[in-house]
């Protein structure tokens, strides 16, 4: 049985490293759902605190358990009310899930900030998420002395990884990387028109990305109709037919072509004709299709400029590697980070030791001053108070410090005997009156 003699940080949760999509979806913290299984995990009495994050995948449980809480029993009961919450079998999170607890949950906790556990290693989407998930936590009260310590220290974590590595930079996607290309080549994107070429999935992602960037002239070019007006109402664009293509594409300043056709889509001569209406204006074409949608002929027209896939995958495995140089520095980041929180913690349990301290020898100041502050001024007395609280300052210094040191490294039980002891802080404080 492993019982937490103190409160404990824990996390139960699943990702996209432990579930299946169909399984996170379900798990998924919804709407006004969140709200009030947050509220009914406080309530029952599982936890003194909790936090709720869920992101696409992602969905997990923080939470401080109570003292004398025996961890396994509180992961059954953890997964049976997220379970019966989303009228999931429990069995399946009990496979796919997983549960931590003290320094191994904050240490998950700060990998997860700083992106080292996303689906793209170091994406910069979820230390927002995370700093949203916190907020709503404070906001409804669920957070308190523990957890409000462990996210703002898992947030400066994530901050300093972001500062002091180069985790989050250059483009680890092929839709990004065309955006990234466009900005590198074209500056800032803000007024240009951009044409999309297919409503698949990576063609999505590019608008998405596109938007992020500044662009809001879209044209959404698809065979059919209900995709391509999808993702126009979605952008703020319009949508049009691919037999529209050749007419238009001379209104584009960059054309992203990613259909899944088996031929080419933009031939020479459309990029000819297209450029010919730009009056010396040049036209970016980025092909992400695979097999390619652009006839490699056209990147020879004058003032056409054409990047294929293996032009975008080449700088993408090559960000890749310096991202996982990079996580190298940040693994150290958390390590250094998590391991101040442990500290922390375990200095913890010499608090009550402190607190006993200087009651006692506080009481024993303002009776010593007492004794010498009949009869005189007011003036007199304030100075005799404030001396007195500098003495007693002064007196509790070195060993509150060292108990805190001592606290830091595991050595609390020990250091609060023997300043028991040595203080007879279980004596009265008449024992140590005069006369």
């Amino acid at each position: 049985m492993n019982t937490f003699a103190q409160p404990h940080i824990v996390v139960l949760g699943v990702s996209h490293r432990t579930a299946p999509v169909a399984l996170r979806d379900q798990l998924l913290f919804k709407g006004d759902e969140l709200g009030s299984f947050g509220d009914a995990l406080l309530k029952s009495g599982l936890l003194t605190e909790s936090l709720l994050l869920s992101t696409c995948n992602r969905s997990e449980i923080y939470g401080v358990a109570p003292s004398q809480t025996d961890a396994e029993a509180l992961r059954i009961c953890l997964e049976e009310s997220w379970s019966a919450h989303r009228s999931v079998n429990p069995l399946s999170l009990r496979e796919h899930g997983y549960f931590l607890f003290g320094d191994d949950a904050v240490r998950h906790l700060f990998r997860v900030i700083g992106s080292l556990d996303s689906l793209v290693l170091g994406e910069a989407q979820i230390l927002g998420q995370v700093k949203d998930a916190y907020q709503i936590a404070v906001e409804r009260q669920w957070t308190d002395f523990w957890l409000n310590h462990v996210f703002q220290a898992g947030l400066h974590t994530g901050k300093r990884i972001h500062a002091e590595t180069a985790i989050h930079e250059g483009a680890v996607s092929i839709s990004y990387a065309a955006v990234e290309l466009a900005r590198k080549v074209l500056g800032d994107l803000d007024g240009m028109t951009v044409g999309l070429v297919g409503t698949g999935e990576m063609g999505e992602l590019a608008l998405q990305h596109l938007h992020r960037a500044g662009v809001r002239e879209f044209r959404v070019f698809n065979r059919s109709s209900e995709p391509a007006q999808r993702l126009a109402t979605e952008f703020g664009g319009t949508a049009h037919s691919l037999d529209e293509l050749s007419e238009k594409m001379s209104g584009c300043d960059i054309v992203i072509s990613a259909t899944g056709a088996a031929g080419v889509v933009i031939t020479a001569a459309m990029a000819r004709e297209a450029v010919r209406h730009r009056h010396g204006n040049p036209l970016f074409l980025i092909d992400i299709a695979a097999p390619a949608d652009v006839d490699p002929e056209a990147g020879k027209v004058e003032n056409i400029f054409l990047f294929t896939i293996d032009d975008l995958k080449s700088a993408v495995e090559e960000n890749a590697n310096q991202r996982r140089e990079a996580a190298r520095d940040a693994e150290v980041i958390v390590e250094e980070e998590s391991a101040r929180v442990s500290s922390w913690a375990r200095g913890l349990d010499v608090v009550p030791t402190l607190k006993t301290l200087r009651e006692k020898y506080r009481s024993v100041t303002e009776r010593e001053i007492e004794k010498f502050a009949a009869g005189v001024s007011i003036e007199e007395r304030a100075r005799l108070e404030a001396f007195g609280r500098s003495l007693l300052n002064k007196f509790l210094h070195t060993p509150s410090t060292r108990l805190k040191l001592l606290g830091e490294q595991g050595q609390a039980q020990r250091a609060s005997y023997y300043t028991g002891e040595l203080f007879g802080l279980d004596e009265r404080i008449s024992d140590y009156e005069e006369g």
